[in-house]
C-alpha cells in the first residue's frame, strides 16, 4: 500500500488539532466536574453529545480519546463494556473505583499506564499542580457506550440532565417536566451492582505499568543489523515483539495490543508492514515515521502526544532524528501476535549474523537450532 501525501495529512492528527467538547457527558453540571475537556481522536469513543468532533472516524478495532482537566476537576464514576487504558500524559491523577468509589484508590503519574477492566465503575480526579491530560484507548469500534453510577445519574437529573434510550443527553429546562422513564436509560439496579466483581488495589495495579517497569528489549529480527537498535516493551496483549521472554502485564484478550517503543539517537527500525491497522501515540523525543520507498517516500515528524494512524499493509519505519531517546505507544488491532513483515532480503542479512526466528516465531541464534526436518 502506497500512502499519499493527502492520506498522511489526514492520518497525522497533531495535538493542536484535537477538538474538545466540554459538555460531552451528563456529569458536566455536578460540583467539581467542570471545566472538563473530552476529545474523540480516532473513533467516537463514548461521548454522549452528538456535537462532539471526531478527528478520524475510520474503524481501527479500538478508539483513541483524551481528557483535559484542571487541578481538582473530577471525571465521575462510570463503567465501560470493553477494556479502557489510561495513559497519564501530563499532570497527576487520582483514580478510584467501585460504585461509590469506595473499593480502592491509586495515583497515576506522568508516563504511567493502566488497563481498566470492563464492568467496573471507575473515576478520576486531576490531583496535580498542573493541568492534567489523560489519553485513553477503548476496545472495539463500537464501545457500547457507558453506564454511570446510579448516584451520578440521580445527581445529574437534579441538574436537568438526563440520558435518553439512545445514550444522548437530554437537557430539560428548569421548571419543565422531566422525560417519562420509558424514554430514559434506566439506573443500574442494586441487585446488578452487587454482582459486579470487586477489585483489590493489588489486583488492579498488576494491570499498570510505570516508566521504570517497561521491559525494553531488542525484540524484532531487524535489530540484529547495524542501525536498527530500537526496542519494544509490551503492556497489553501480544503485539510485534519476537522476544521469547517478553510477557505483557495484561495478557488476556482485549481486542488490541499496546507496546511501548523506544528508538535511541541515530537508530531506526527497518521498514516493515503489518496486516492490521495500528496507531502510534507519540510520547517524547525526536521521532519521525517514514512511509513508502523511492520517489514516493514521505515522512511524518511527530510532536508530543500526536496521534498517527497506520493503515494495514503500508510500509513504515520509525526513526530517531535527534540526540535523545524517543518513546511512543503502538496500539494494534487484534489479540494474536502481529509479526512485522520485513523485506525478504532482511532475513538473509540477519542469518548472516547468526540471527533467525525459531519455529515459534521468536528470535534465536541460527547456529543453535537443529536443521529443518525433511519434507
Amino acid at each position: 500500500m502506497i500512502l499519499t501525501p493527502q492520506e498522511l495529512q489526514r492520518r497525522h492528527i497533531r495535538r493542536a488539532q484535537y477538538v474538545s467538547c466540554e459538555d460531552a457527558f451528563i456529569d458536566v453540571r455536578l460540583p467539581g466536574s467542570t471545566p472538563k475537556e473530552n476529545y474523540s481522536i480516532i473513533g467516537p469513543g463514548v461521548t454522549q453529545n452528538p456535537g462532539q468532533v471526531v478527528n478520524l472516524r475510520e474503524p481501527h478495532g479500538f478508539n483513541i480519546g483524551a481528557a483535559g482537566l484542571l487541578p481538582g476537576v473530577t471525571n465521575n464514576l462510570h463503567l465501560h463494556f470493553t477494556a479502557e487504558v489510561f495513559i497519564a500524559c501530563e499532570g497527576r491523577f487520582t483514580l478510584r473505583w467501585g460504585v461509590r468509589g469506595e473499593e480502592g484508590e491509586a495515583v497515576l503519574d506522568e508516563g504511567d499506564v493502566i488497563c481498566m477492566p470492563p464492568w467496573m465503575f471507575r473515576g478520576f480526579t486531576s490531583s496535580g499542580t498542573r493541568k492534567g491530560f489523560l489519553m485513553t484507548v477503548l476496545g472495539g469500534d463500537d464501545t457500547g457506550g457507558i453506564l454511570w453510577s446510579p448516584d451520578v445519574m440521580r445527581r445529574a437529573r437534579e441538574t436537568g440532565l438526563y440520558l435518553g434510550r439512545d445514550n444522548q443527553i437530554i437537557d430539560v429546562p428548569a421548571g419543565a417536566a422531566p422525560p417519562p422513564e420509558s424514554e430514559l436509560l434506566p439506573l443500574l439496579p442494586d441487585a446488578e451492582v452487587a454482582q459486579l466483581r470487586r477489585w483489590s488495589a493489588s489486583d488492579l495495579m498488576a494491570r499498570a505499568l510505570k516508566p521504570a517497569q517497561r521491559d525494553y528489549r531488542a525484540a524484532t529480527l531487524d535489530t540484529a543489523l547495524p542501525g536498527h537498535a530500537w526496542q519494544l516493551a509490551p503492556f497489553v496483549g501480544w503485539g510485534l515483539t519476537q522476544h521469547r521472554d517478553h510477557r505483557p502485564a495484561v495478557a488476556e484478550p482485549q481486542g488490541f495490543s499496546i507496546e511501548w517503543l523506544r528508538v535511541p539517537p541515530g537508530q531506526a527500525s527497518a521498514p516493515f508492514a503489518l496486516d492490521e491497522p495500528a496507531v502510534l501515540v507519540h510520547a517524547q523525543g525526536p521521532l519521525a515515521v517514514d512511509f513508502n520507498d523511492g520517489p514516493a517516500a514521505l515522512r511524518a515528524e511527530l510532536g508530543a502526544w500526536d496521534t498517527l494512524s497506520l493503515p494495514a499493509g503500508c510500509t513504515r519505519r520509525f526513526v530517531n532524528t535527534g540526540t535523545q531517546d524517543a518513546h511512543a505507544l503502538l496500539v494494534v488491532r487484534g489479540d494474536a501476535p502481529k509479526p512485522p513483515r520485513f523485506a525478504p532480503a532482511l532475513a538473509a542479512q540477519a542469518l548472516a549474523r547468526d540471527c533467525t526466528l525459531d519455529a515459534g516465531g521468536h528470535l534465536a541464534r541460527h547456529s543453535l537450532l537443529p536443521p529443518p526436518m525433511a519434507a
